[in-house]
């Protein structure tokens, strides 16, 4: 069977507006909604995601392409970088919809999040794949918007735009 195009929603703004404070809150609220959810995040940082001298960082210096380690209570995949958004949504498990954090050049749906006190800037005013804003102040142009604390609205309207929920098999 072929698995179906599961969408996804990117929550941009720059660092310290708030956009895994807000998905931690975003994701319950979804989830009460029906729906199954993945996050993805992007960074611009290297980051050392392998711990040095753990059996996965040992296979990898000895030449392994990727390394995967499962667990009773998940698993951690160490490889060469997806190189897209597309590319990491591919390795995630079918869900209903997959938030995004950060990926600003894609070229998907997002979400602003914005704080005045971090920056003056809108991204929805040069970005026209912004389709709502959770801000502290009015945005430059006509869109959804949301305060910080309306998690249940903007829920509402992100679940509006992600399409049916898969049918889970009953229990």
């Amino acid at each position: 069977m072929k698995r179906r195009k599961v969408p996804v929603i990117a929550f941009s703004g720059p660092s310290g507006a708030g956009k895994t404070r807000l998905l931690a809150r975003l994701v319950p609220a979804l989830l009460r909604r029906g729906l199954s959810v993945a996050v993805v995040k992007h960074t611009g940082h290297a980051h050392p995601f392998d711990t040095r001298g753990k059996d996965t960082d040992v296979l990898r210096r000895a030449g392994a392409v990727a390394a995967a380690i499962e667990g009773p209570l998940g698993m951690a995949y160490f490889g060469p970088p997806a190189g897209s958004l597309a590319g990491l949504v591919r390795h995630l498990p079918a869900v209903d919809l997959v938030l995004a954090e950060g990926w600003r050049r894609e070229k998907v749906p997002r979400v602003e999040v914005h704080r005045r006190r971090v920056s003056r800037e809108f991204l929805c005013a040069r970005d026209r794949r912004v389709i709502a804003v959770v801000t502290d102040e009015p945005p430059p142009r006509d869109l959804p918007t949301f305060a910080p604390d309306e998690v249940a609205a903007l829920a509402d309207f992100v679940r509006s735009r992600s399409g049916p929920a898969r049918r889970r098999p009953r229990r």
